[in-house]
């Protein structure tokens, strides 16, 4: 079955809305947070991953610089996008799961915080961010634009800063059983970094 560009980068858009339900249904059942990031490293993460995701996912012309083509987009290449957001997506939403009330948009330690190192914690610590950031890669892969790469780069920038805060509060939380963690499992990309 041939499926067209088009059609593959609308399919990837429901993936997101699928992500989005899934994180408001399951923001309901969440801790009580009893130490957050200051408001102003979360206010730098989150212009970083805003202006990420605008080069990312922005449909209409910006500067020439940025629109320049890094290769056609081809169904097939289209499809390798799609198939890297559908990864991406169930690995996000498999780590939301399991993580469960621990969960937070912003870097925190809950009320009664525990250590959550199965599934897809014992893959990566930061499930959540690598699965985001493989489907925005996708995402960029079906543009194959200048500008869709930058925003991966900018994306992977912000979650960093926001893998450094997080990565501070547990060992304050946990101590040397995170660090013992740490020293097991890698950050965001298994066996490299």
């Amino acid at each position: 079955m041939s499926y067209s560009v088009e059609t593959l980068r609308h399919a990837t858009s429901y993936l997101w809305i699928l992500l989005c339900a899934v994180w408001l249904l399951t923001s309901l059942g969440t801790k009580r947070t009893v130490q957050r990031q200051s408001s102003m490293s979360r206010f730098w993460q989150l212009s970083i991953l805003a202006l990420g995701c605008f080069l990312v996912f922005f449909h209409g012309p910006t500067r020439a610089w940025l629109d320049v083509h890094l290769f056609p987009v081809t169904p097939r290449m289209a499809m390798a996008g799609f198939l890297l957001a559908a990864i991406g997506v169930g690995f996000s939403i498999w780590a939301r799961l399991v993580l469960g009330g621990n969960w937070s948009g912003v870097a925190t330690i809950k009320e009664g915080h525990t250590l959550v190192r199965k599934g897809p914690y014992s893959i990566v610590r930061h499930p959540i961010y690598t699965g985001l950031l493989l489907a925005i890669l996708g995402c960029a892969l079906q543009r194959g634009l200048l500008r869709g790469l930058l925003g991966v780069i900018l994306v992977g920038f912000g979650f960093w800063l926001k893998v450094t805060m997080e990565e501070w509060l547990m060992v304050q939380r946990f101590g040397e059983e995170y660090i013992r963690y740490r020293q097991q499992v890698r950050a965001l990309v298994p066996f490299l970094f």
